[in-house]
């Protein structure tokens, strides 16, 4: 009996369970952190690093004897076992070869060659409908260039109020002038993606944001609107308007007004555009961004080797503009077997910029998008199709906003004489932004019919990064500057 339970005992010490949170980095032989790195522990289980080779995994439910396997394109792959994987840090070497150590005895295929093959396996190598839970982590950065403000009318203001407005303005303009603010926006949703439309429902939001400090459009807005409010007549209302547009018909002195820059919910329609748009720009298709792929003609292309992702043998190939049309550069890797694009890596080329509109004499408008670069992995399921895996965009735009913001007295019967304040309002700004989707997993067999989508959801405000709300999903793990922000 004793000699059963000594069995019984050993048993189950080999095989024991696992139930912690192992953090890492992975880096490449000269010590570089490798992003969007690949950590997968069984088949329906798996995590990325983040831009800074970080991962976290959960490694609850699994037992000391699974497997944790580490891969990236251009590098051989690791496997661990569980119980073994206690370090802090993980190296992979390159797995990249010439183009004649591979293709010694089959014929080599010309650029045009790989690209038609390409186009002509897109509607078989590529999902286009399903259901994908998706973690996005969205980043941005706004800095105040120049602010600049004038009262340019009033009439039955006395000049005290005039000069306090003033004062309010330069005391804001000193504040935020040359300043910097961040913001960071985990989403974890739900997505139905058909043919035709895109659906989401949200599962969790967080936003770590200093309000006080936040330089977001919207921010600023409600920032000169609250400073002229406040030395208002505290009795009435005012109606508040820019050019021809009313923005509110009954602002209060001491209300706040309704920023959604910092509301505390958020619109589904938002998330799910900003989704839907980030998707169609990455996605192998001639409505995407990826003309380097569909329209060639404005592009030189080389091929500069093979690399590995496990087994598979990809083209490297990299563009660059020929034509002033064009505007991209960067590397697409071509499944050498069935001619999948696996990965893409592009960006703006030198002096190259997206959409621009330049009205600033006529309207006060100037928009630039001076900056965008984006880098996608696809992942090869069970069937042999290829899903989204992961997309990182990063856009990069100037505005220019020269605009006039109107405050009128709603009178009553006690209030008959007009009083009106108008003020010139300039703003310059530079704005980036990241955004990193993560796909957790895909169900091509989705019921349309039983996918729930609302109208707003709950946005939790932090104070700074508290990593066990997110504890038993697949994110990605906080960047350092996450780690470092503070709100207080």
């Amino acid at each position: 009996m004793r000699q059963l339970t000594l069995i019984f005992v050993l048993f189950f010490i080999g095989n024991t369970v696992f139930s912690q949170t192992i953090t890492g980095k992975i880096v490449d032989t000269s010590d570089n952190p490798i992003p969007y790195v690949t950590l997968q522990i069984g088949p329906n289980y798996g995590v990325i690093t983040n831009e800074e080779g970080v991962f976290t995994l959960e490694t609850d439910n699994f037992s000391d004897s699974d497997t944790v396997s580490i891969s990236c394109l251009g590098y051989k792959s690791l496997d661990f076992q569980l119980s073994n994987f206690t370090k802090l840090t993980y190296v992979l070497e390159d797995s990249i070869s010439e183009l004649s150590e591979v293709f010694i005895i089959n014929k080599l295929l010309s650029i045009e060659e790989i690209l038609e093959n390409v186009r002509a396996n897109v509607s078989k190598n590529y999902a286009t409908a399903g259901k994908q839970t998706v973690f996005m982590r969205q980043s941005s950065n706004f800095k105040l260039k120049d602010f600049g403000f004038d009262v340019a009318k009033s009439s039955n203001f006395n000049k005290s109020t005039i000069k306090e407005i003033n004062k309010n303005f330069e005391e804001m303009s000193k504040g935020i002038v040359n300043s910097n603010s961040n913001q960071f926006e985990d989403t974890l949703l739900d997505l139905l993606h058909t043919a035709d439309s895109t659906k989401s429902h949200i599962i969790k939001a967080t936003k770590l944001v200093n309000i006080d400090k936040d330089l977001s459009t919207g921010a600023v807005n409600g920032k000169m609107i609250k400073s002229v409010l406040n030395v208002l007549d505290s009795s009435a209302t005012y109606k508040l308007k820019t050019g021809l547009f009313t923005i509110e018909d009954s602002l209060k002195v001491g209300k706040v007004f309704k920023d959604e820059t910092n509301s505390k919910t958020g619109k589904t329609s938002t998330i799910n555009n900003t989704v839907a748009n980030i998707i169609k720009n990455n996605s192998l298709s001639k409505n995407s961004k990826l003309e380097f792929i569909f329209e060639d003609k404005g592009y030189d292309y080389s091929i500069d080797g093979i690399s590995y992702i496990n087994e598979d043998a990809t083209y490297n190939i990299s563009f660059k503009p020929n034509k002033r049309s064009a505007k991209y550069e960067g590397k697409m890797y071509v499944n050498t077997s069935d001619f999948a694009v696996v990965k893409l890596e592009y960006q703006f080329a030198e002096d190259r910029s997206g959409q621009k509109v330049n009205m600033k004499f006529l309207l006060g408008i100037k928009f630039e998008e001076n900056a965008y670069r984006s880098t996608v992995i696809f992942k090869k399921n069970e069937n042999n199709i290829y899903d989204l895996y992961f997309i990182s965009q990063e856009n990069g735009n100037y505005v220019y906003l020269n605009r006039s913001l109107k405050f009128i007295r709603n009178n009553t019967t006690a209030q008959t004489d007009k009083q009106y304040l108008k003020l010139d309002i300039m703003i310059e700004q530079d704005f980036k932004a990241k955004s990193e989707l993560f796909f957790i997993d895909h169900n091509p067999l989705a019921n349309v019919s039983g996918f729930e989508v609302t109208e707003e959801y709950p946005i939790t405000f932090l104070s700074k990064y508290d990593a066990s709300i997110w504890k038993n999903y697949s994110v990605l793990s906080p960047v350092q500057d996450i780690i470092n922000y503070k709100t207080d």
